[in-house]
């Protein structure tokens, strides 16, 4: 297995030059990739963030040398036209090329609703979802395409500044349909925290639509968010984590619900044992990370991305940069 530790900038946690200080501090210990949110709307409201993940890419590059990075995700449906999605990574792999991945998702409604879109049925979004891919492939490897889709039209379009490494698109969902989108028409997978008894299940539509595609199921990059909240006190570190419980509202993904105060209040029904059971591990030791990384590692997956929610940014890339990813390396991929 041919295994990568990348770090999760997340866009709602910290503002933008925060973020880019401790992605620096990532790529010094080590980590292999990088991936940061592309919301408008944050996932919560109080001490929330949202910084514009096309521009701050852009910066990333320039401040880095060895990271490869990308979204988690982008959903090029409604408020991204995808010839745009394309033009931009273009531009970035054509500044930093083979450096940049691009995942795409069926989207959420704080993404698209505040900017005055009706939010569709999962249906009509993984229609889209499709049809963008079809775009922004084309428009990264052919010159003056049209394109005419139950959804999009392109008309002689003609990126001028083709990327010089065509980026890889990783697809990112849990339910079937997005499974075998991704073995279909993606050259990788990109998978959330869920309740472990899933994973097999998973990974073998996974297999399956691989499979069906003629691709390798066992060289097809399978990447998963292995959530953290790293603090010495565990309910310092809890009280921290606590804002994300906004992701286990019921239906959240199919709700129209975009407004980031609103998020929080729901989220209050969510009661701290389903945040703890499988979405987030709250760790009070560097030896706690690495164990949850190791129980994905086991599960199959072989890009693993850590999301750090914690009390100390800095503490978290610190203790586990200095301890627990060389142990990993060492273990997992200098073996």
């Amino acid at each position: 297995m041919n295994l990568k530790f990348g770090y999760r900038a997340a866009a709602e946690e910290h503002p933008a030059d925060v973020l880019l200080r401790n992605s620096l501090v990532a790529e010094s210990k080590g980590f292999d990739f990088l991936v940061t949110s592309d919301h408008f709307h944050p996932w919560f409201n109080t001490d929330a963030h949202s910084s514009f993940a096309f521009s701050w890419l852009a910066s990333l590059g320039q401040a880095t040398s060895k990271l490869t990075f990308g979204t988690g995700v982008t959903p090029p449906i409604l408020r991204y036209h995808p010839a745009l999605v394309a033009q931009a990574f273009g531009t970035l792999s054509y500044m930093y090329p083979g450096r940049v991945f691009l995942s795409v998702g069926t989207g959420e409604a704080m993404n698209e609703v505040p900017l005055g879109f009706p939010w569709p049925s999962f249906s009509e979004r993984l229609e889209r979802l499709k049809e963008a891919i079809e775009i922004i492939r084309a428009l990264w490897t052919r010159d003056f395409v049209t394109y005419s889709g139950k959804y999009f039209t392109v008309k002689d379009a003609n990126l001028y500044d083709k990327p010089k490494v065509v980026p890889p698109i990783f697809v990112a969902g849990v339910g079937a349909h997005s499974i075998r989108l991704a073995g279909d028409l993606g050259d990788g997978y990109m998978c959330v925290p869920l309740p472990p008894s899933t994973y097999p299940e998973v990974l073998a539509q996974l297999r399956s639509a691989c499979t069906e595609s003629g691709k390798d199921f066992e060289k097809f990059p399978k990447m998963v968010e292995v959530f953290v909240g790293y603090d010495a006190d565990y309910d310092r570190a809890l009280a921290h984590i606590r804002r994300w419980k906004t992701v286990l509202i019921p239906n959240v993904l199919s709700s129209d619900t975009y407004d980031p105060r609103k998020l929080e209040e729901e989220s209050k029904t969510v009661d701290d044992s389903e945040l703890t059971n499988y979405q987030a591990t709250i760790c009070t030791s560097v030896d706690e990370i690495v164990k949850a990384a190791e129980r994905y590692i086991n599960y199959g997956f072989d890009m693993i991305q850590i999301h750090s929610c914690s009390p100390s940014e800095e503490g978290f890339l610190t203790d586990f940069g200095s301890k627990g990813l060389p142990y990993l390396i060492q273990t997992y991929k200098n073996a």
